[in-house]
C-alpha cells in the first residue's frame, strides 16, 4: 500500500477529497434553495390571501422602512386616471409561445405618487415590433385592483437600458429607470393588474402570478448526493483494483 502514499497518489487523493467536498456542499446548497423557495411560496400565499388595502395605506409602511419587498404580493386597490402618454412597453414577454410585450401605464391618483400599473400582455409581430393590436388605456376615472410587484434590476449579462433619455420600451419593469423619465413621482413598486373598472377590451391580457412551485432544487440536490456516494464507494474500489495489479500505475 506504500504506492498510494507516493506524490502522484497523494495528489489524486486530495483531488477526489476536494471534489467530494464540493459536491456535498452543492447538494446542501440546493436544499437551502429549496427551503427559500418554500418560504417564498408560503409568503406569497399569505400575502395574496390578506385583506385588500388601499395603495396609499400600504405605501405608508413602505416609505417608512424603505423596502418595497416588504409589501410584495399584497393585493391593493386604487382609483385614478391613466397617463397614457407616458406608457412604456416591456420587451420580450412571451405568452403561450407567442412574442409580445407588457404595457406599463402610470395611474395618477388623487393623493400621493402615481402608481405604475402593468396592464398586461399584448402580442407583437416578431418581424415588425411596432405591429401589435390596439390596447388603449381607458379615459376618465378607473378603479384598479392587483398584486404589488417589486421593481426588477439588471442581473448578470442581462440587457441594459440606456441610463438617459426618454425610452418607449424597457428590458424589464425597472421602476427606478421608468421614474427617471417622468415629471412626477411614482411609488417604488408596480401593480400587476387583475381587475379593472371599466374592464379592458380584448387587449391587453391581464397576467396571473406564476403558480408556486418548488423548482428543480430537490432533484439537483439528489443528483449531487448520488455523485458524492459514487465517489465515496467508487474511489476505494479503484484503489483496491490498482493494489492488486503490480503493473498498474505506481
Amino acid at each position: 500500500m506504500r504506492r498510494f502514499l507516493r506524490p502522484w497518489w497523494l495528489v489524486s487523493h486530495l483531488a477526489v477529497l476536494a471534489l467530494l467536498v464540493v459536491m456535498v456542499s452543492l447538494g446542501f446548497w440546493q436544499l437551502r434553495r429549496l427551503e427559500e423557495r418554500r418560504d417564498l411560496n408560503d409568503l406569497q400565499a399569505e400575502r395574496t390571501a390578506a385583506a385588500v388595502v388601499a395603495v396609499g395605506t400600504l405605501a405608508e409602511g413602505t416609505a417608512a422602512d424603505g423596502h418595497p419587498e416588504s409589501v410584495e404580493y399584497r393585493v391593493v386597490e386604487a382609483t385614478g386616471r391613466y397617463r397614457a402618454a407616458d406608457e412604456v412597453a416591456v420587451r420580450n414577454r412571451s405568452r403561450g409561445g407567442l412574442p409580445g410585450v407588457w404595457l406599463l401605464t402610470p395611474l395618477v391618483l388623487a393623493d400621493g405618487p402615481a402608481l405604475v400599473v402593468n396592464r398586461g400582455w399584448v402580442p407583437q409581430s416578431s418581424s415588425d415590433p411596432a405591429a401589435r393590436p390596439p390596447a388603449p388605456a381607458p379615459d376618465g376615472k378607473v378603479v384598479v385592483r392587483g398584486v404589488v410587484r417589486v421593481s426588477e434590476q439588471r442581473a448578470g449579462l442581462g440587457v441594459a437600458d440606456p441610463a438617459e433619455g426618454r425610452l418607449a420600451s424597457l428590458a424589464r419593469p425597472d421602476i427606478d429607470r421608468y421614474a427617471a423619465q417622468l415629471d412626477y413621482a411614482v411609488h417604488p413598486f408596480y401593480l400587476q393588474l387583475n381587475s379593472q373598472d371599466p374592464p379592458p377590451g380584448d387587449y391587453p391580457r391581464m397576467l396571473a402570478l406564476p403558480p408556486p412551485t418548488e423548482g428543480p432544487h430537490l432533484g439537483y440536490a439528489v443528483q449531487w448526493f448520488i455523485f458524492s456516494a459514487i465517489a465515496v464507494v467508487g474511489y476505494p474500489l479503484v484503489l483496491r483494483y490498482v493494489s492488486r495489479r503490480p503493473d498498474a500505475i505506481a
